[in-house]
């Protein structure tokens, strides 16, 4: 007697797992940030932990490319949190530090050349008074003085003109180029411009060139303008070099 043969059932395939794209960085990302949140209020380690979570970052950016995106996004946002933690923390202790700083020398002199700087800032000085910068760089202008231009003077029809002498003082240590001063570019008088004088062969001839002045020493040099019939106010103005404070000097001319 013959028995007939059980049927056969084939086990089902388990599918295989997707294998973990960029995983551990978006684990990284994460453990930088908390690191970097952490860390973040302790002075003499916030900048490395900053770093850190500056690092965590980039780590982060590049997990969202994997299989982990949220981990990922949690790791990137604990970064930056950790970063703005860090630059708030370090400002307060700047101000805290500038308070203390503050009480403790109440009495502190100003340098002159500081002093000297925030007075002409405050007032435009005027004929006769000197103006000088944070560096130590000063510069005078003597009271005005009539002159009589040339027959070939520019520019022609003058009405009248007046010629200032100028002295330049290097207080600095390091030698200076008159080349880099602007000089009497943008003079007014009565709130237009003031053209200045060139004359050769007259008595408005201007003296002003490219020199250059050691530390502790002067340069004195006269620029003449065309300015109004009747007396007005003048307005000079100096700049050292580029980007720097302007020196405004005021006066009747």
């Amino acid at each position: 007697m013959t028995f007939p043969t059980p049927p056969v059932y084939a086990q089902p395939q388990v599918a295989p797992q997707k294998p973990t794209r960029f995983g551990a960085l978006a684990w990284a990302a994460v453990i930088l940030g908390i690191v970097g949140v952490v860390g973040s209020w302790v002075i003499f380690l916030n900048n490395l932990t900053a770093i850190a979570a500056f690092v965590g970052i980039v780590l982060g950016v590049i997990a969202l490319f994997g299989t982990r995106k949220v981990l990922a996004t949690v790791g990137v946002v604990l970064c930056v949190i950790a970063i703005v933690l860090t630059v708030v923390a370090q400002q307060a202790v700047v101000k805290e530090l500038d308070k203390i700083l503050g009480d403790t020398n109440p009495g502190q002199v100003e340098a002159p050349a500081e002093t000297a700087r925030k007075d002409a800032l405050t007032e435009n000085p005027t004929w006769g008074k000197r103006f000088t910068w944070a560096n130590g760089l000063s510069v005078d202008v003597a009271a005005p003085a009539a002159c009589t231009p040339g027959q070939y003077a520019a520019p022609s029809n003058i009405a009248r003109a007046v010629r200032f002498e100028i002295t330049i003082t290097n207080g600095t240590s390091a030698a200076f180029e008159t080349a880099l001063m602007s000089v009497g570019i943008d003079a007014q008088f009565n709130g237009q411009k003031a053209e200045m004088v060139f004359d050769s062969s007259g008595g408005c001839d201007s003296t002003f060139d490219s020199a250059t002045v050691l530390p502790g020493k002067t340069y004195t040099f006269h620029v003449a303008y065309s300015v109004g019939a009747q007396p007005g106010e003048m307005q000079l103005v100096f700049e050292p070099t580029f980007n720097s404070d302007k020196a405004a000097f005021v006066g009747r001319a």
